[in-house]
């Protein structure tokens, strides 16, 4: 499969540093606030990357940090008069919950930066030893013009990058550009001790310490290195197979993972590290192998953010579509380009999901009496060519768009058979299994309802069908329809027909 590398700038094989083994880190979120759709689209994103991943046989070590302690959680926390950990703890379980109402697998590792501090000041005394960090009485800064290769991901000129910077009044830093990996303050609840005084992480060294950890834990805790020396011996930390997240985070954030990372685990000289196309040497090694990132959830072409005013919160989206619609909404965008969010968009999302879930639900009775052998032949063709397509889509770039254009078809091509009636319904249904198989590797279901979820054994609903029929015959359409909408609140869906009534599952 191949994935599109931000560093290098483009499509690239994906080769994780263990055969059969993948460590990815996507940065999660800040909880002071209820999540919005553009985190929404974010991580439903990088968990069809996920699932797509262990579909084709790799041990996905899937990692996501919880910033639970930072400025806006604090300021926050202060307005409402609580702890900032009770705060963050709140809009965690809230945004887990909702992450999980849209088909998001829990991540295998969601550590939290307040209960891991120990890798954190680890970190940073080894940027300091390795001469890329200095301690003020403020904090402690990255020294970035000590890491010559700042830039490389975002492609910002260093130059253009120090002219923008400003530096703020309580700030004593050798250049105004450096960023802060230890804030020394005193915020209640907020900060910990530590060699530079009480205070607490910088945004920033957060994803570092803890992505390296959880990636390496195996080895380290097998050779019982303890978090506080994590980093003695650079030399065991293998570099992360991916690290992606949302494109905004590409500078400053992402950037400065990379120059804090490298700096500690390439040395006070080694500090080019390769890209995924550069095999490391001489113990130079990445602190990520690639670099992936999706694009931005638009309202009127314009970023959605909590900055701007114009989010929309993944909780009131809950209460208009469901979390399979909105999962479709975002698959028929590439996870690169752009979407603008719109209630129409959203709407179309649900029509298509629920024509694709009508055209693959079998009906009992359905199907020919004898099978035409050619008919049979030429739907597992097209069915086959369908899902072949779809495959070489989703390992080109997670090209969902493309692969969900080849899924709908196939669909569309159970739905045709169907119509057509020369398939046996043994071969429907197999059809029909194959194309919704295929959408639940991506999340999203499709299937036929069981008699199980319709709540109503089969005899019930066969009985109530004659009811209904024999209703009919003394034109007794009032009692009919009631019949109909009892079946339906049921999750039981009838059809009149030429041959007979048939039913499926809603």
């Amino acid at each position: 499969m191949r994935f599109h590398n931000t560093l290098s700038g483009q499509v690239e094989e994906f080769v994780p540093l263990k055969k059969g083994r993948a460590n990815i880190y996507v940065c999660g979120i800040t909880p002071y606030d209820d999540c919005h759709m553009g985190h929404a689209r974010t991580f439903v994103a990088f968990d069809m990357l996920r699932r797509w991943m262990m579909h084709s046989d790799l041990d996905v070590n899937f990692i996501q940090n919880v910033t639970d302690i930072d400025d806006k959680i604090i300021k926050r926390a202060k307005e409402r008069k609580m702890l900032p950990l009770e705060l963050s703890a709140y809009y965690d379980k809230a945004g887990r919950e909702e992450m999980g109402a849209l088909g998001i697998l829990p991540a295998t590792h969601m550590p939290k930066i307040s209960e891991h501090i120990a890798h954190t000041i680890a970190l940073i005394e080894k940027i300091i030893a390795n001469k890329h960090a200095y301690a003020t009485s403020s904090g402690v800064y990255f020294d970035i013009s000590s890491f010559p290769p700042y830039g490389k991901l975002s492609r910002q000129n260093l130059d253009k990058i120090r002219a923008g910077a400003r530096i703020e009044v309580d700030e004593k830093k050798r250049n105004p550009e450096d960023f802060a990996l230890w804030k020394i303050e005193e915020a209640p609840g907020a900060t910990y001790d530590s060699p530079w005084g009480r205070g607490r992480p910088g945004w920033h060294i957060e994803c570092s310490a803890m992505s390296l950890w959880y990636a390496n834990k195996k080895e380290l805790e097998k050779a019982k290195v303890p978090p506080e020396r994590m980093f003695e011996k650079p030399e065991r930390i293998h570099s992360l197979d991916m690290h992606g997240g949302a494109r905004d985070l590409i500078f400053p954030h992402h950037e400065n993972e990379i120059a804090q990372s490298e700096g500690a685990i390439n040395g006070p000289e080694a500090v080019d590290a390769p890209s995924a196309r550069r095999p490391a040497s001489a113990g130079i090694k990445p602190f990520s192998r690639m670099w992936v990132h999706t694009g931005f959830l638009t309202v009127n072409g314009e970023k959605m953010a909590k900055s701007l005013g114009n989010f929309v919160t993944v909780k009131d989206a809950l209460a208009k579509w469901d979390g399979q619609t909105m999962r479709l909404f975002f698959a028929l965008a590439h996870y690169r380009s752009p979407i603008d969010f719109s209630e129409a968009a959203l709407d179309a999302a649900k029509n298509t999901l629920d024509n694709v879930r009508r055209s693959l639900a079998v009906m009992e009775g359905e199907g020919a009496q004898k099978k035409d052998e050619q008919a049979e032949k030429g739907l597992a063709g097209v069915v086959g060519e369908r899902l072949g397509s779809a495959r070489a889509h989703m390992d080109d770039d997670l090209d969902t768009p493309q692969a969900l254009a080849d899924l709908i078809e196939a669909s569309k091509a159970v739905a045709r058979a169907r119509a057509e009636g020369r398939c046996s319904r043994n071969s429907l249904a197999w059809a029909a299994k194959e194309v919704a198989d295929a959408f639940a590797i991506l999340g999203i279901d499709a299937a036929e309802k069981t008699m199980k979820a319709a709540g109503m054994p089969k005899d019930q609903i066969e009985a109530l069908i004659a009811e209904r029929e024999a209703a009919r015959q003394k034109k007794d359409f009032k009692a009919a329809d009631a019949i109909r909408k009892r079946l339906a609140d049921a999750g039981v869906i009838i059809e009149d027909s030429k041959d007979g009534v048939k039913y499926r599952y809603a």
